[in-house]
């Protein structure tokens, strides 16, 4: 596996883990309120899809989705309908652009992984490099939505391997 591929393997796998994690999620159950000081499902994705954003930009690619909504998704939590995102159309967007990032990365040159890029926090960095950091950051978001599935009241999404051959029987 080369770096493309491996980078690419990790985006895809958290678009897999996002997939199930949204599975069956309503609008309304998107709003489930964790404890004071989380944010819902409503939010996560919300953030997950202006990260990928970046990510889109970053590999050459067009966005997944340009909305006005999106800034929802900032410092401010989401605890109603009247501050949401749309949920479908968010969940779609995201969801409908996996095979466009994991084409872009995998098609990257190796020059275009070295190449130097503003590091959102500030200084510069390789393309490479904050790619690792963007799959590391979409997939601690994607495991966010399992409690937030939970607390929703929908059953976990992900199972282990004992898990998953038992469902299958």
């Amino acid at each position: 596996m080369n770096r493309q591929e491996s980078i690419a393997h990790q985006f895809g796998l958290m678009f897999r883990v996002t997939a199930s994690n949204l599975e069956r999620m309503t609008p309304e159950q998107s709003l489930a309120q964790p404890s004071p000081g989380g944010n819902c499902a409503n939010w996560i994705l919300g953030h997950l899809t202006n990260v990928q954003n970046g990510v889109m930009q970053l590999v050459g690619e067009k966005p997944v989705w340009e909305s006005d909504q999106l800034a929802r998704a900032g410092v401010e939590p989401i605890t109603a309908k009247s501050n949401a995102i749309e949920w479908e159309t968010m969940r779609d967007r995201f969801l409908g652009s996996r095979e466009r990032c994991l084409k872009a990365i995998s098609t990257l040159s190796d020059d275009a992984l070295k190449e130097q890029v503003p590091h959102p926090f500030g200084g510069m960095t390789t393309r490479e490099e904050l790619l690792y950091v963007l799959a590391f950051h979409q997939a601690y978001h994607a495991g966010q939505l399992a409690m937030s599935r939970r607390i929703a009241g929908l059953e976990g999404a992900v199972k282990g391997p004992r898990q998953a051959q038992t469902q299958r029987a």
